[in-house]
């Protein structure tokens, strides 16, 4: 693990996936971040790259030849280089390999980055094209937060809370409306009993974790994203918020990765940077 530190939290990495494994109050000891049990959900913050989701048949076609990547991608399983790290900053790197060009033809260097200032954590995903083709990927973060039922999620604007559904494979399967002109979702026991929750398009930019008792716990910032998820097993401590920029498959698609919704297009010696914030507010 590498550790950050200032007078406020403790923050701990993992160079596996680069994955933010723990957020964590100096002040009492309190853990913001769900550790992981292995006998709910063994995630804590996987990056997800270059796919977020489902893939038809766990597979994509791309100048007429089929690649196989599994959901969520590679990255999470993929040992990343420290570049850098200091008492409040560190940054890790992933590049292609020869087992990544198997099944995604592209050359690429995705940069993690993670930077502690009072008691915000900002993380910054840089991906570059280092080939000399168009490069086509999704992307998306899912950090996992310490939530107990009763308490809320709560976004900065009212909005049509309207979500994605799936089928018993992941693949999107219409869609349910969940609530009109309202800016909290209170975490039940059973609002993830059909699997996750995805918002396409919200006009909020942040969400608020609200204890039961109305103490605001944390805030994120993710900015403007095509689709915002809500996930955890049912039933479970925890709630992952999701900003993604993809989606996973419909039955009917092409298949072409370039032809899939809200797919990132990235020319030659280009980047891609998405960053979030986390906030602890108590």
């Amino acid at each position: 693990m590498i550790t950050l530190k200032n007078e406020h939290l403790t923050v701990a990495i993992n160079p596996m996936g680069a994955e933010l494994s723990s957020v964590k109050s100096n002040a009492d000891e309190h853990e913001y971040l769900w550790q992981g049990d292995p006998t709910v959900w063994n995630g804590r913050s996987p990056i997800l790259f270059p796919i977020a989701g489902r893939l038809k048949s766990d597979s994509y076609l791309y100048n007429d030849h089929f690649y196989c990547l599994p959901k969520h991608g590679f990255a999470r399983r993929n040992e990343f280089e420290v570049l850098s790290a200091n008492p409040t900053y560190a940054a890790f790197v992933l590049k292609e390999s020869e087992k990544t060009l198997v099944v995604y033809p592209f050359r690429f260097r995705l940069t993690a980055a993670y930077a502690l200032e009072g008691k915000t954590l900002t993380v910054t995903n840089t991906i570059h094209n280092s080939g000399t083709d168009t490069m086509y990927f999704s992307f998306g973060a899912h950090p996992a937060f310490n939530i107990r039922v009763g308490d809320s999620i709560v976004f900065e604007e009212k909005e049509n809370l309207t979500t994605a559904l799936f089928d018993s494979y992941g693949l999107l399967d219409g869609e349910k409306t969940l609530a009109e002109n309202s800016d909290r979702l209170v975490i039940d026991t059973h609002i993830f009993d059909n699997d996750a929750i995805f918002f396409e398009n919200m006009k909020s930019r942040s969400a608020i974790i609200v204890s039961q008792t109305g103490e605001n716990i944390l805030k994120m910032t993710y900015g403007k994203v095509p689709y915002l998820g809500l996930w955890a097993k049912p039933n479970a401590p925890y709630v992952c918020i999701e900003p993604w920029y993809g989606m996973c498959d419909h039955h009917d698609v092409s298949g072409k990765i370039e032809e899939k919704p809200y797919i990132i297009a990235l020319e030659p010696e280009k980047d891609f940077i998405f960053s979030y914030t986390i906030e602890i507010l108590n």
